[in-house]
């Protein structure tokens, strides 16, 4: 097998600096790791340096693990990863450096290790069984690789193979453990599955090979495809000219981030189920569905930042690898921002807004905001508020503990308006640049009528963000309440997943990603409804 070696400089993390082989650094650093920088429909392996501490000798390192049914490979006497494509052993390689290489981007673009929502490390099942699926569970602690025998392409599909499906299940993940509270509500689930989709957008822009064919398919006119708005090529065609809808047999992708979607407020969209039945050009308040207005809108600020890029850049690949570390940058340092739980889709973007704002005197700025408004994310208003400076409020002393964020909370509250809520603080999480970032939810009970299951009860959490600079200057502040409007879409989500079948009754314990949520018995009262934390 003839592959060419590519080095990938933006997998160094800046914490750790060393940069690319190619510029200089130790090669003993990185290992060689033969892998699909795209789907198997359209990319051919190639050799990519990834560091030697994560990929360790059998695909294990501190943060990740491979666990298979089948031997898993190991490395050859100098580390390398060179496996031929034809071997299952390939599916794990490929797989794990897909992984790796994604969970390195976010690192290199927020500037430090980001936590699993559980001890760790995260494991990599590459043959997970049979299905058309894959899966991230925080509940197993796993990210998991189905495959299938597909009748339309004459082969086995195995989403261990997939680029974008890897990259979309580690993006779940990675946001899980920045935020795990994000569980309840049509937008937060959503979120997380347009997160999932520009985590591969993201990825696959760090591969110069995958630069070059985007150019070359697009000409530089981000208004049209390319390899990065395709979703899933391989696992898609076949999904689609297997299922019960004709009319998506030509789409050759599973998801397109080339759509013209705008916010809306999804309770008044149509619903519908999973995998989709309504047609590909209807917009339903369906998580998978509607993410598409946020990765619809991920791509455009791509578009709009080559755009401006080119301008000024020598090439169209200049302009391009420009409008990529810009987008990245501001995305990872964006996510300092989130919510702690009931996330809605104006509150990344508004995070994004504030970031431009502080980013090289505001460069990227006004190109940003134009796709804010076309997409219906933000309103003019809102979009002048990212100009405003930091708050005058200070934390008195260093915040290290949960205790401490306490303390800090009651002392800020008086001038965040939040007085009369009780709150629980997660753990403090370093930021990007530095800052300090401490989140903390306040849970509200709410009533629940899951029909033939009888009443139950569930947890939904009001968050709050704060944002601190090196100095313990509060540089944003995220409040997302909870109003009565959540909790009517709360009720009418929990009942559709009861009717649905959805539910892990008492003493059943869930199963893959077959269930949705769980009932859990108290000794008083009703039953607990609890979300799982699983997405495919």
């Amino acid at each position: 097998m003839n592959i060419s070696p590519v080095r990938i400089a933006p997998l160094a993390l800046p914490a750790t600096p060393p940069a690319a082989p190619s510029s200089g650094a130790s090669q003993d650093s990185f290992v060689a790791v033969t892998m699909l920088p795209q789907d198997p429909m359209i990319s051919a392996p190639e050799t990519v340096m990834l560091p030697r501490e994560q990929m360790g000798t059998q695909l294990s390192g501190p943060r990740l693990h491979t666990k298979d049914s089948i031997a898993v490979a190991q490395a050859d006497s100098q580390g390398n990863y060179l496996v031929d494509i034809s071997t299952p052993q390939f599916d794990q390689v490929n797989t794990y450096g897909v992984v790796a290489g994604t969970l390195l981007t976010y690192e290199k673009n927020i500037g430090h290790s980001i936590p699993w929502s559980f001890k760790g490390p995260l494991e990599v099942h590459p043959h997970a069984g049979d299905g058309k699926t894959a899966y991230y569970s925080r509940w197993d602690e796993s990210i998991n690789f189905c495959q299938w025998d597909s009748p339309s392409l004459g082969k086995t599909v195995k989403t261990s193979q997939s680029f974008d499906v890897a990259s979309h299940e580690t993006g779940h993940a990675i946001l899980d453990g920045l935020r795990p509270g994000l569980l309840a509500g049509r937008e937060s689930k959503a979120f997380h599955e347009g997160f999932g989709d520009s985590s591969a957008i993201l990825h696959a822009l760090q591969y110069d090979s995958n630069l070059e064919k985007i150019l070359a398919e697009n000409g530089g006119d981000f208004s049209k495809p390319s390899l990065v708005t395709r979703l899933a090529e391989e696992f898609g065609t076949a999904f689609n000219k297997e299922d019960d809808n004709p009319k998506n047999d030509d789409h050759p992708y599973y998801r397109t981030a080339l759509n013209e979607f705008k916010y809306q407020d999804p309770n008044s969209l149509p619903s519908d189920s999973y995998p989709p039945s309504q047609p590909e050009e209807v917009l339903t308040n369906e998580p998978h569905s509607f993410s598409r207005i946020w990765s619809g809108a991920f791509y455009s600020m791509l578009g709009a930042l080559y755009d401006q890029a080119a301008q000024a850049a020598e090439t169209p690949l200049d302009a391009l690898k420009t409008a990529r570390d810009a987008l990245g940058t501001l995305w990872g340092r964006s996510l300092d921002q989130l919510p702690a739980a009931n996330l809605k889709f104006r509150q990344p973007a508004l995070a994004i807004m504030r970031e431009a704002n502080r980013l090289e005197q505001g460069r990227y700025f006004d190109s940003l905001a134009k796709v804010m408004l076309d997409r219906n994310l933000l309103t003019q208003e809102q979009i002048d508020q990212a100009h405003q400076g930091p708050s005058d409020l200070r934390l008195s002393t260093p915040v290290a503990t949960a205790e401490q964020a306490q303390q800090a909370l009651a002392a800020l509250a008086p001038g965040l308006g939040l007085e009369g809520q009780e709150w629980q603080a997660d753990a403090p999480l370093a930021g990007s640049q530095g800052r300090q970032v401490l989140t903390f939810r306040s849970p509200q009970s709410v009533d629940l009528d899951l029909g033939a299951l009888g009443p139950a009860r569930m947890q939904l959490d009001s968050g709050l963000t704060l944002v601190f600079d090196q100095q313990g200057l509060l540089l944003d502040q995220t409040y997302t309440p909870i109003t009565r409007q959540d909790q009517q879409e709360a009720r009418a989500q929990a009942r559709e997943i009861a009717d649905s079948g959805g539910i892990a009754l008492p003493g059943f314990a869930p199963s893959g990603s077959s269930h949705q949520a769980r009932l859990r018995l108290e000794r008083e009262g009703p039953p607990v409804f609890e979300l799982i934390p699983v997405w495919d």
